[in-house]
């Protein structure tokens, strides 16, 4: 009785939730300030008096605010984005594990996607963003084994983007990365450790080019496009806090 109790009060936890993330998903990103998503012009080398590149808007924020129209559309997304949490939740609440864990992430899910939204959108990342990871990963310290896997699984993430970096630049003289990219990997490293953030770190990999091979398949796209990477990394998080969240265990239990 007492373990029926308990789903039902982590279903219901999840259902509240979806609808508050999936329709605060929306207006939240609608009402962001514009300042969080300035980015330096690489397309004008005009700098400043302090010698530094200038930081503008990007135009499709700039159009929507201006014509008054939602930078991200409520309808369809806010059902979209409601059924996604919606089957997160429900689905964690019946594999067990406590409402703690539920709620964490779920509100990591949701950063997460914020940041995927505002990459595919306008191809910026807001720093905010990656500092509320940094500061979720608080909840998450009592799953670790040690105190110090969070600085590990940091490293590691920082580690391994400053090497695809340092190899993109050394091959293609350009960077595979972009700064936002080095910060994700560095706080989700902060959450999930070293063997969580190789996980998602690999995923991510694996679903940025099956994205990009479709688009390049279907004409639109081709190999020299610059394509967002976060909508790839949401999915690679999801799927890792679903199905391999503490992969030994999983693998024990086989």
């Amino acid at each position: 009785m007492t373990y029926s109790a308990n789903l039902i009060m982590r279903i219901v936890i999840a259902i509240m939730l979806a609808v508050v993330f999936g329709n605060g998903s929306v207006v939240a990103f609608n009402h962001i300030r514009p300042k969080w998503f300035e980015d330096y012009d690489e397309d004008d080398p005009a700098k400043d008096i302090t010698g530094t590149p200038r930081r503008i808007l990007p135009r499709a924020l700039v159009e929507a605010d201006n014509e008054g129209r939602q930078r991200l559309p409520s309808t369809p997304w806010k059902y979209a984005f409601t059924g996604y949490f919606a089957i997160c939740g429900i689905y964690l609440a019946v594999r067990g594990g406590s409402a703690t864990f539920e709620i964490s992430v779920l509100c990591v899910l949701f950063v997460v996607l914020e940041m995927a939204i505002s990459d595919q959108l306008y191809k910026v990342v807001p720093d905010q963003f990656s500092i509320c990871l940094a500061i979720m990963s608080v909840a998450f310290i009592s799953y670790s084994e040690n105190w110090w896997e969070p600085f590990a699984g940091a490293g590691l993430g920082l580690a391994i983007s400053l090497a695809i970096l340092g190899l993109g630049m050394l091959l293609f003289r350009t960077g595979s990365l972009g700064g936002a990219d080095i910060k994700f990997y560095t706080c989700m490293g902060l959450i999930a450790g070293r063997q969580g953030i190789v996980i998602i770190y690999i995923l991510t990999t694996l679903l940025f080019a099956l994205q990009s091979a479709v688009k390049i398949a279907t004409g639109k796209g081709s190999i020299k496009d610059s394509n967002p990477m976060m909508p790839a990394a949401c999915a690679a998080v999801t799927i890792y806090f679903l199905f391999l969240w503490n992969l030994e265990d999983i693998i024990f239990r086989l």
